[in-house]
């Protein structure tokens, strides 16, 4: 007797482990073949992918609750009892065995929750054998999870009709909300769905639809889940008639965060704002539009919170299905020609190398660097400005000597440093072009060296993805005073059109900007900083033809303002506070280099604790003069007690001449030495400006098939004296005033000398090439 009774014992406890090894079940239970879904910060949907089995199949957010009215719909609904079942209802099952035995077919089922989630794991046919197995398939489920994840498993896998699975995705696609915005009406027609998708799918079988949902609202209000007035509102709400699409904004963003996540489905949070998204694409567009009657199709822009690097807004392009237009390129990443953007970063590193300060002059006059000889704008030159004014003028000449001085090769490293991603070739193969527009870059990597200016010289990537990493380490490239200097000069930059006179209106703050107009007017640009916002703007067209109405002031300027003025103001400050540390100097107050013992005057202007040592003012000499002023003397020629000394303010040649050129003041010229000294001396006030010494010259044919004439260019200190010309010491004449000679020329090497009346002479050696077809 005690054999069969071990045995029975023994099957009992074995069989059931026998049933839940041999029963399958999948782990996880479903496949993560998911919807990429990409999320403003806030959560709301910018995008959302079909999955590889062309559905919209949300993937699930487990960290939010099933909304309540839902949860109480599709329980009352589909399984009232199932928070207290094991996976089997053995009432709903003998009540469904006497209702199909009479009525001689099946009428009714007992599927609980569990056993509609064992049938969605594999589609089966409805057979004996496969109720059996879902039953099986329950039963181990309720084993192996908790009940609130087996009814998020069903909801996040029902189907809703056509490719909808899932309560999210069928939330937003029939409602455009999020499921815990849910009416009772819209909660209640989200639980009946499911039991039978391809019959009552919205906008087919409304009136079936609509009594399925209503029987159900009114259990709800039987059940004393929704009160009378409640049941009223929402039998009254019409069914939607049709499934919406989903929202298609940033869809260059989106793009850029899908690949960098490798095309993996799931939920990607990024760091945009829907509301900022919507404004800032509206706005590029509008602009657009009134562009695009002067040739000018497209445009980007993106907006970026200057202290997080959260970028808050990201227009790739004016319109993303414009396939004419080639709206699908991203123009945020697209690399254009950089144009004069770059000017203020090399201006900031020369002040930490003691090169200059805003402060301090620079020529402003041709230049010739081999081959390579920039011009400004307006191809005109000024003989000396201010740092200052340079930068706020953007002007080519001052960029490029400033380039030279500070090094090509330095520079370069230091964009790499700060994150320019586009620079690929060699240092030597850019040449000084590099600061006029002579390598491309992008916008969304402008906006970075922007933002790490406005934020004392400390430069990192911008971020467009929310994934619980630390921001990226930022490089602190260039010293806080430095740059906080140069914030200051932009800060003066002209505004485009009314915003001119933006210190006249209420609440306008102020913004440090920059604009840039690369070679040939193929590319505008636009960036802006203040303490809260960094706006970067581009406009061009992405097929790179040029045009001769695109300027970065004039096309890309305006959106730029416009930008700033609907985002919201910076709370608390509205400049950038000036840094801790910065170091007091005295600088000569007409230079604006480091006061020496002839500058006159001085003042105070701040400079980096560690900035190089700035060099001593060039421009004032101090001299000895006899009582009547009319001679330089010195020491072996003046009478003891007959002279004085005086300080002077002398600028080379070049400057002089192009200052009296432009109807500007200009130092008056040294006094003469005495005739009779016998070591006279003094700067030299003649100077040859074109060719310069190895200068090689190409020259091509005019339109008559004659030789082109080569135009040589001299500059006197003195108004009044006159210059002897000799090319290769054959004599060309003399000029006044104005020293330029337009001569043929031969192929070969030459040589040029000037002379004035008082034997001050400059010579060059330069080549010339004839080009003879």
């Amino acid at each position: 007797m005690r054999r069969p009774l071990w045995t029975i014992l023994l099957a009992l406890c074995v069989l059931p482990a026998l049933f839940y090894l041999v029963v399958p079940l999948p782990s996880p239970l479903f496949s993560d073949d998911y919807s990429t879904v990409v999320t403003d910060r806030h959560g709301a949907v910018l995008r959302v992918y079909l999955n590889g089995d062309e559905q919209w199949r949300m993937p699930p957010r487990p960290e939010a609750p099933v909304p309540e009215k839902l949860r109480t719909a599709v329980l009352l609904f589909e399984d009232r009892h199932f928070p207290w079942h094991p996976g089997v209802n053995p009432g709903a099952v003998l009540r469904a065995t006497v209702q199909n035995l009479r009525a001689g077919k099946v009428v009714s089922g007992a599927s609980t929750i569990t056993m509609q989630v064992a049938r969605l794991l594999e589609p089966k046919p409805r057979t004996v054998f496969n109720k059996l197995l879902e039953v099986a398939q329950a039963l181990k489920i309720e084993l192996r999870y908790r009940k609130s994840t087996i009814l998020r498993a069903y909801l996040d896998n029902a189907p809703y009709g056509g490719n909808i699975i899932g309560y999210q995705a069928a939330a937003l696609r029939y409602f455009r909300k999020l499921p815990d915005q849910l009416t009772w009406a819209e909660a209640a027609l989200l639980a009946v769905l499911p039991n039978a998708p391809g019959l009552l799918t919205p906008g087919r079988s409304d009136a079936d639809l609509t009594a399925k949902r209503n029987r159900l609202l009114r259990r709800l209000h039987d059940e004393g889940h929704v009160d009378a007035l409640t049941l009223e509102l929402a039998l009254a709400e019409p069914l939607p008639d049709r499934s919406h699409p989903f929202p298609f904004a940033a869809p260059h963003a989106a793009d850029r965060l899908r690949i960098e996540a490798g095309g993996r489905p799931g939920l990607i949070v990024s760091t945009l704002d829907a509301l900022h998204q919507q404004q800032v694409a509206a706005m590029l567009r509008r602009h657009l539009a009134v562009l695009a009657d002067q040739g000018i199709a497209n445009g980007a822009a993106l907006v970026v919170e200057t202290e997080s690097g959260h970028v808050a807004a990201y227009a790739g392009s004016q319109d993303f299905f414009d396939a004419e237009a080639n709206g699908q390129v991203d123009g945020v990443r697209a690399p254009r020609s950089s144009g004069s953007i770059l000017k203020p970063f090399l201006y900031a590193l020369a002040i930490d190398e003691g090169i200059l300060l805003p402060e301090s002059l620079i020529r402003d006059v041709p230049t010739y660097y081999g081959a390579f000889s920039p011009s400004n704008a307006d191809t005109r030159y000024s003989g000396i400005v201010t740092g200052r004014e340079a930068l706020t003028r953007s002007l080519n000449v001052p960029a490029t000597r400033l380039l030279f001085s500070y090094g090509l090769t330095p520079f370069y490293h230091f964009l790499k440093a700060a994150g320019v991603s586009t620079l690929f070739r060699p240092p030597g193969e850019y040449g000084l072009p590099l600061i006029l527009g002579g390598a491309e870059t992008t916008l969304l990597d402008m906006a970075a060296l922007y933002r790490g200016l406005a934020r004392g010289g400390r430069f990192a990537p911008l971020r467009l993805r929310v994934d619980g990493t630390a921001a990226p380490e930022a490089r602190s490239l260039i010293s806080p005073t430095a740059a906080y200097r140069i914030l200051d000069v932009l800060r003066e930059v002209r505004r485009p059109g009314a915003e001119y006179y933006w210190e006249r209106f209420a609440g306008r703050q102020p913004v440090a900007w920059k604009t840039g107009t690369s070679y040939g007017q193929r590319d505008a640009w636009a960036i802006g900083v203040s303490p809260r916002w960094t706006v970067a703007v581009w406009v061009g067209n992405f097929s790179g033809e040029g045009n001769a109405n695109l300027g970065g002031a004039r096309s890309a300027g305006p959106l730029l303002f416009d930008l700033f003025t609907y985002l919201p103001g910076d709370e608390g400050t509205r400049w950038f506070r000036p840094p801790d540390e910065r170091v007091p100097l005295a600088v000569c107050s007409e230079s604006g280099f480091r006061a020496g013992e002839a500058c006159p005057e001085r003042r105070m202007v701040d400079t980096p604790p560690r900035m190089k040592p700035l060099r001593l003012c060039p421009y004032h000499e101090r001299v000895f003069v006899d009582r009547a002023g009319e001679h330089r003397v010195c020491s072996l020629c003046w009478t003891p007690g007959q002279y004085r000394g005086v300080e002077r303010l002398v600028y080379p040649p070049d400057v002089v001449q192009y200052l009296r050129g432009g109807g500007r003041a200009y130092p008056v010229a040294l006094p003469p030495h005495r005739r009779d000294c016998p070591g006279q001396g003094e700067a030299q006030p003649l100077q040859i400006v074109y060719p310069q010494d190895g200068t090689r010259i190409w020259l091509p044919r005019d339109f008559g098939g004659e030789w082109q004439r080569v135009t040589l260019r001299a500059a006197h200190r003195d108004r009044e004296r006159r210059v002897y010309w000799y090319l290769d010491d054959h004599y060309l004449g003399t000029s006044e005033d104005r020293h330029e000679k337009a001569i043929p020329l031969t192929s070969g090497w030459h040589r040029l000398d000037v002379v004035d009346e008082q034997g001050h002479r400059d010579g060059k050696r330069f080549f010339v090439a004839v080009r003879e077809r």
